[in-house]
């Protein structure tokens, strides 16, 4: 029975070739767009969930809670709070720790500098927590050994070849030489912790090392936790505030807390987290809308073969009649009608394969991935895919099959069908339009949001600036030697040194400042310290006061403000105020100057107040030269940069990139969901595109002897055309009342990501409306037109 219902299921595809194709190109663009957000979603997901203790393992938070209206996160601990979580809290069985100084390690190979970023450094029980897939070497003492190091396959290959690396010796700059232990397999993308190059904490410069560790006061270690399988994470939390009170004697409880963040919450749920060893997260905002593409474009190819499927139900009424006056009872014709959707699942399915394989690299570059189809995963791959198609396959054909099998027997076979399945057609087109309404206006929107930060004045000028980082003691030692001899380079404008940079993509500094040394009230304030050259090489507006002068004794006690910071302390006449850092920090700061709000950060944040100390200050230490250039012979500028930088520090290879490409970082995720609405809105209309012609066809069909009647009796083909584009103007302007407010629901949530934004406009719904409004014209007016031109004596020469 099952083989004769595939019989009948091809001799049917087979007859109704249009039918059968829209359906197929319909489906197989919808299973493959499913296919590869859902490769996304799970990716995004199943961050480090690859360990499998990651359940137990908890990273640990610290919270600094001086000022209760701007809590800080912290993803960096103290060494020492580790241990008195493993000796004082029943259920941390144990703790490992990682770390990270310094932006990156430099390595002389070959006779070239090589900086590597992607490093750090794990204490001996790191594998025990971390599963990372070991090539050569033993997972239990690759770690354990002074001045080790290990290496990733791709570390292993840039540095040996195919020379076998266990053994070799390797010398780091400003690092004891270091033993190659072991290679484990590339890190997965999908992991909060990426390296390279991994080498042991014992190869950290021993001098002052066991102070460290046993220190409260110095950070610098991100702290994870194995917890006992049955323990409660609340009730160990609750005894966090006994470890303060009996070994931080700089704060108290309520100050400074901690809190733990299962392992596989890192990646989605860091986003208020400065300080982790990662700066990439994830946004389960983003998450969910990507889940929603994918919803509405199963929906999408759903209603196309529903509308379909019950468009082509006159034409297939005396075959049911035929069958349920054979004997066919109703379970076997809703059988047949699934096996049919089924069938054209399956071919939708193997067209998909193929769509994937050739989208795959380009969908890896809009989403940011390196997703591949490999001998190893191929299977998996291909049931994922192969579950949607089932399921595309059965929601799809189940209505149809439902309303077919309906159909009563002595109807069907005089052909008249009578069912509300032309009310429903028109609800599914409508949502169609709707949906595909929507997506245009969040593609729309997110255009408009990017073009309004790429013209958003920041308030300094990002143009032709070069930024390069100061990795070495001796750089800092010898940066106004450096700086001078920098400006002699042709092509450099001018030269400056801070600590951060406007528009900083870093952690910046925090402070605690107060109005009045005796007040308990403080205000939390950002702090960047600044030579004497950085407000006009970046051009932003002093407004009040002066500027540094440049002699490092009378001006590291002097401060400038921007306007959010002298709001904050409210400061009516700022200039020759003393104001008081508070805190471990203490002394007292002089206002000299207040300078026009700048964007120190991306867009999706507000301005904070913020603190501009002189180089020389008792908070933080230049990180940055920054260059304005002339656009003339950009390469030869960048020589005479590299050979004075070389000639400072010989160890590390120079770090620099123009701040305009760094500003533009900032949205990258922002621009790829555009450019994915944008997609996802152009799919829609085309699966409905698909559905609307193949609709259009049947309807027409149906109703040429009306054409031709009106045709006799006088109507011209304009109006022919008009009445046939009517009930579709009809559907759009509905479609466009219904998703109006879900569009402007979505455009608010997205836009709420960002401090900044442009209004929305009512432009943008009109936009959107128009063009699924043309884009539905375009696609049937070829079948429309065709009607409107009919003879009316070939309609009509058989009644």
């Amino acid at each position: 029975m099952l083989k004769n219902y595939f019989k009948i299921a091809l001799r049917t595809l087979i007859k109704n070739k249009t039918y059968a194709l829209i359906n197929i190109l319909g489906l197989s663009i919808g299973i493959t767009c499913a296919s590869l957000i859902l490769f996304y979603v799970e990716d995004e997901l199943t961050y480090d969930q690859f360990n499998t203790k990651h359940e137990q393992i908890y990273r640990v938070v610290e919270s600094d809670h001086s000022d209760p209206s701007a809590v800080e996160y912290y993803g960096q601990t103290s060494p020492a709070v580790a241990t008195a979580m493993k000796n004082d809290v029943p259920g941390v069985n144990d703790f490992t720790r990682v770390y990270q100084p310094g932006g990156h390690r430099d390595i002389l190979w070959n006779g070239d500098k090589v900086q590597v970023r992607t490093y750090i450094v794990g204490e001996a029980n790191f594998f025990d927590f971390f599963d990372f897939e070991f090539v050569a070497g033993d997972k239990q003492g690759a770690l354990k050994d002074h001045n080790s190091v290990v290496l990733s396959e791709s570390a292993a290959r840039q540095f040996f070849g195919k020379e076998n690396p266990i053994g070799q010796t390797m010398k780091w700059a400003n690092m004891n030489d270091v033993k190659v232990t072991a290679v484990v397999k590339d890190v997965p993308e999908n992991s909060h912790l990426q390296f390279t190059v991994l080498f042991s904490f014992n190869t950290i410069d021993q001098d002052g090392l066991s102070d460290y560790l046993k220190s409260w006061d110095n950070y610098g270690a991100y702290t994870y936790v194995m917890l006992d399988p049955v323990s409660d994470i609340n009730v160990i939390e609750s005894k966090f505030p006994e470890l303060v009170t009996k070994y931080d004697k700089e704060n108290t409880a309520d100050i400074r807390k901690f809190e733990l963040q299962n392992l596989a919450d890192i990646y989605l749920k860091s986003k208020d987290i400065q300080y982790g060893i990662s700066d990439v997260n994830g946004n389960i905002f983003y998450i969910n809308l990507f889940i929603g593409i994918a919803i509405f474009i199963m929906v999408v190819v759903c209603i196309n073969y529903v509308n379909l499927s019950t468009a082509k139900a006159t034409q297939r009424s005396k075959e049911i009649g035929l069958r349920k006056v054979s004997g066919a009872s109703k379970g076997q014709l809703i059988t047949q009608f699934l096996i049919e959707s089924i069938v054209v699942a399956v071919f939708s399915f193997v067209l998909s394969v193929f769509l994937i394989e050739v989208l795959l690299p380009y969908f890896n570059e809009i989403a940011g991935k390196s997703f591949d189809l490999n001998k190893e995963n191929i299977l998996d791959i291909s049931l994922i895919i192969f579950s949607i198609t089932v399921f595309l396959g059965t929601a799809s054909g189940m209505y149809p099959a439902l309303i077919l099998s309906n159909l009563k027997p002595v109807a069907s076979l005089k052909g008249e069908v009578k069912s509300n399945s032309m009310n429903v057609r028109s609800t599914l087109v409508v949502v169609q339009f709707a949906i595909s309404i929507v997506m245009l206006v969040g593609a729309l929107v997110i255009y408009q949001q990017m073009k309004y930060i790429e013209n958003k004045a920041l308030g300094f000028n990002q143009d032709n600036i070069l930024v390069v980082d100061i990795n070495s003691r001796n750089t800092r030692t010898n940066f106004m030697a450096m700086k001078s001899e920098f400006s002699q380079v042709p092509g450099v404008e001018s030269v400056a040194t801070s600590s951060r940079v406007p528009g900083e993509w870093k952690g910046i500094r925090r402070v605690d400042f107060k109005s009045h040394q005796a007040s308990a009230d403080s205000t939390n304030s950002y702090f960047m310290c600044f030579d004497e050259d950085m407000l006009s090489t970046y051009q932003v507006e002093l407004i009040k006061g002066s500027n540094f002068t440049g002699n490092k004794v009378t001006d590291s006690t002097k401060v400038i403000l921007n306007e959010a910071a002298v709001k904050a302390l409210n400061l009516e006449n700022p200039i020759g105020q003393t104001i008081y850092l508070s805190s471990r920090r203490s002394g007292p700061m002089k206002v000299i100057g207040v300078v026009k709000d700048f964007h120190f950060q991306s867009l999706h944040n507000d301005i904070k107040p913020l603190a501009l100390g002189y180089w020389a200050n008792p908070v933080t230490s230049i990180d940055y030269f920054s260059f304005r250039l002339s656009t003339a012979n950009f390469k030869e500028t960048l020589a005479g940069i590299t050979a004075v930088h070389d000639k400072f520090d010989k160890d590390t290879a120079i770090e620099w990139h123009f701040l305009d490409n760094q500003l533009n970082s900032f949205y990258v995720n922002d621009k790829r969901i555009g450019e994915l609405f944008g997609i996802g809105a152009i799919i829609m209309l085309a699966i409905a595109g698909f559905g609307l012609f193949g609709i259009t066809s049947y309807m027409i069909d149906r109703r040429k002897k009306e054409i031709g009647v009106r045709k006799v009796l006088g109507s011209t083909g304009v109006q022919l055309v008009a009445l046939l584009f009517k009930s579709y103007g009809k559907q759009v302007l509905i479609a466009f009342g219904v998703a109006t407010p879900f569009a402007y629901y979505f455009a608010s949530e997205w836009s709420s990501l960002f401090t900044y934004k442009e209004t929305i406009s009512v432009v943008v719904f009109l936009i959107a409306g128009l063009v699924v409004m043309l884009f539905t014209f375009l696609t049937v007016s070829y079948r429309v037109i065709n009607a409107a031109r009919l003879n009316p004596v070939d309609v009509l020469k058989d009644e």
